[in-house]
């Protein structure tokens, strides 16, 4: 398990996408009782008391050990603390809660923990993947990714299947990713497009900017540039820099959307303070007239600032 344990800290450190507990604590939360009711709808002080209401009832309660982990995790309703977490996740994990030993995994990775141990976190995060729990798959498959060995990669592919099965869009967008590549898979733009497909349903960006492009281009599905416009519209909105030029290009040479300079000036300011610099759109911007110009900037101003107050 050292290699592995190893692959998940260096993707840690890479600051590439892990999966985290509480987006599937609550789906897979084994009992639908006040203290998950509580945390569900945000009474986190509530729901600490509720879960160790059920702790001090029932000392083998998993679960509930495992929420009072999560709310210390993420300081919901008390201060955070990762390392009273990991305790709490340690116990809950030695009750057989599978949630809690891949909450667990993902604490021994983090020196906050005070406990870091990545060998132990790969054996508990290919025990919790085993056990069917969606994240620990996922960041299983990101992990055996890592190692860039063909038989990793084939396991990697059966780990991302069983994390998209939960609706996990990373996993799906993952899959569709090396069904492209053909790695741990046969290629396939198909089935890379059809992954790519299922992805966006969940509202996965960086899936809505590649299917847009595979739309765009006929590359694997039919082509269809008022759909891939479509999404690069939606991405773009999203404040994605790359959906920003690309439906700036868009605007301007009216493919799959109406023809619009300003529209095609504004976009192209948006995605230029990300960093995308496109001389073709800074000729554009440049035979605007002043008017035309100070609108398309009014347009940029507002998304950026849209951008800035709704940004996580």
């Amino acid at each position: 398990m050292r290699r592995l344990g190893r692959g998940i800290a260096g993707l840690l450190l890479a600051g590439l996408s892990l999966v985290s507990l509480a987006s599937t604590l609550p789906a897979l939360a084994a009992e639908r009782d006040d203290a998950y009711a509580a945390y569900q709808t945000g009474h986190y002080r509530r729901a600490l008391d509720e879960a160790l209401k059920r702790i001090e009832a029932d000392t083998k309660d998993a679960a509930a050990m495992t929420l009072v982990g999560e709310l210390y995790r993420q300081g919901l309703g008390v201060p955070p603390d990762q390392k009273v977490a990991t305790e709490w996740y340690e116990r809950a994990s030695e009750r057989g809660d599978i949630n809690a030993t891949y909450a667990l995994a993902m604490a021994l990775l983090d020196d906050a923990s005070g406990r870091r141990d990545p060998d132990r976190a790969g054996t508990l995060l290919r025990r919790a993947a085993e056990a069917g729990h969606p994240a620990a798959n996922y960041n299983l498959a990101l992990a055996l990714l890592a190692t860039g060995q063909p038989a990793d990669d084939a396991l990697a592919t059966k780990s991302l299947e069983r994390a998209a099965e939960y609706g996990i869009g990373d996993a799906m967008y993952a899959l569709g990713t090396l069904a492209k590549q053909g790695r741990g898979m046969p290629k396939s733009d198909e089935k890379a497009a059809e992954w790519m497909a299922k992805a966006v349903v969940t509202g996965n960006i960086a899936a809505e900017i590649e299917y847009a492009i595979m739309l765009f281009n006929g590359t694997g599905v039919a082509a269809d540039e008022r759909a891939a416009a479509t999404l690069f519209l939606r991405a773009a909105h999203k404040g994605n820099p790359i959906a920003q030029n690309r439906i700036a290009r868009l605007y301007q040479i009216g493919r799959g959307i109406a023809p619009d300079s300003i529209e095609a000036a504004a976009w192209h300011l948006v995605a230029r303070t990300r960093g995308l610099d496109d001389p073709a759109l800074d000729q554009l911007f440049d035979r605007l007239n002043p008017e035309q110009q100070g609108r398309a900037a009014r347009l940029a101003a507002s998304r950026i600032e849209g951008a800035a107050l709704t940004a996580p």
